[in-house]
């Protein structure tokens, strides 16, 4: 990111890096705010059903609600906190997006 601490101590921080640091921040602020939308009204639903049901810890919707949503926080990785730790982000979702879109607007530029 364009804002790792640098080895360098004279390297600054570019206008190119900066902005596309900013939209995939929108992009998980996005993502992370449709989640807390849908995470809502389901956590009381399946609370709900959980105190009729009356289920077994392991069976709990509540609970599985909750490993959804840590799940989903470490994909989403808002602060880039699970940064190489071995999950799958929405950064490298983005990323692979981007070098798709770039190879099929290159393959478009040969053709023409």
């Amino acid at each position: 990111m364009f804002f790792d601490t640098p080895e360098d101590s004279s390297a600054r921080v570019t206008f190119g890096p900066a902005l596309k640091h900013l939209v995939v921040f929108q992009l998980k602020l996005g993502a992370d705010a449709l989640r807390d939308l849908l995470m809502s009204p389901l956590s009381i639903a399946v609370f709900v059903l959980d105190a009729i049901r009356k289920p077994a810890l392991e069976d709990s919707l509540y609970l599985r609600l909750m490993v959804l949503g840590r799940r989903s926080d470490e994909y989403i990785n808002l602060f880039d906190q699970y940064k190489d730790k071995g999950h799958f982000t929405m950064d490298e979702a983005i990323e692979t997006v981007a070098r798709m879109a770039s190879e099929a607007h290159q393959e478009h530029q040969r053709k023409e």
